[in-house]
């Protein structure tokens, strides 16, 4: 009995340290520099919304202020792929995508985007410290999360790459639950969700029923997800404790078991 609840309180510490930690809800815009504010089109987006990266055949930056949007990929021959994520305060570059491919961004739903000039933004980073120490840092954040997305696909199994993404989620779009928890939306639908992870869609459901059964996240709306037991998700994740300190969600940390 005293286990149990000292389970219970665990997970209840580890879920409101997240939820404190956490950026807030999907719309709540993160700092980004007003000066770069000044030079962009801001665009307000709506869920399966697609942008094309360049823009008046230009190459173009953009920079997520609020929302989450995925870049797909189609290479010739093959099907089209959610290759990442991109979250509040990410910066993408039209020439980060794959020559010879159709890229767009496609919005996971209601948000908002500044579009500039990839010139104009190099041209402001070039005058302003801060602006440069912005970008700087927005890129090394995404560059960190491709490689834990790489060491996912390359060395976790099924249940692990499916808890990565869950963490991830969580630190970046998660918000408190009036019914507990940490709610947020799914991004893509299942399919894409197996793609992205390498993992057949049966594979994947199968998944996320253990993990319902187990209380580790709970009954959801579509397109929705609710973690129930944030510590027992983060426990099954190899690079849960990296995803926290990217995310600079440090309070979390408290919650995770002491490796081993």
């Amino acid at each position: 009995m005293a286990s149990s609840a000292k389970t219970r309180s665990e997970a209840r510490s580890g879920t409101s340290a997240l939820c404190s930690a956490a950026k807030g809800p999907a719309l709540t815009p993160v700092p980004v520099p007003a000066a770069i504010g000044y030079k962009a089109t801001i665009l307000r987006t709506r869920r399966g919304q697609a942008l094309a990266l360049c823009f008046d055949g230009g190459e173009t930056a953009f920079i997520v202020r609020a929302g989450v949007l995925t870049l797909q990929v189609t290479l010739p021959g093959s099907a089209r792929q959610v290759v990442a994520m991109l979250f509040p305060g990410d910066v993408l570059r039209s020439n980060f995508a794959p020559p010879h491919a159709e890229s767009a961004l496609v919005s996971a739903g209601a948000g908002e985007v500044w579009r500039m000039r990839l010139a104009a933004l190099d041209a402001l980073a070039a005058s302003d410290p801060a602006i440069q120490r912005y970008l700087d840092e927005a890129v090394a954040s995404r560059m960190a999360r491709l490689a834990l997305h790489a060491a996912t696909l390359g060395q976790f199994d099924c249940e692990q790459r499916v808890a990565t993404l869950l963490v991830e989620l969580a630190l970046h779009t998660g918000v408190n639950s009036p019914g507990g928890g940490i709610v947020f939306d799914l991004p893509f639908n299942r399919k894409d969700i197996a793609d992205y992870l390498g993992l057949n869609p049966d594979t994947l459901s199968r998944i996320m029923s253990r993990l319902k059964a187990a209380g580790v996240i709970g009954h959801s709306e579509r397109n929705r997800a609710v973690i129930r037991d944030f510590p027992a998700l983060a426990s099954r994740s190899p690079a849960a404790r990296s995803l926290i300190e990217i995310s600079g969600a440090r309070r979390g940390e408290a919650s995770l078991p002491t490796p081993g």
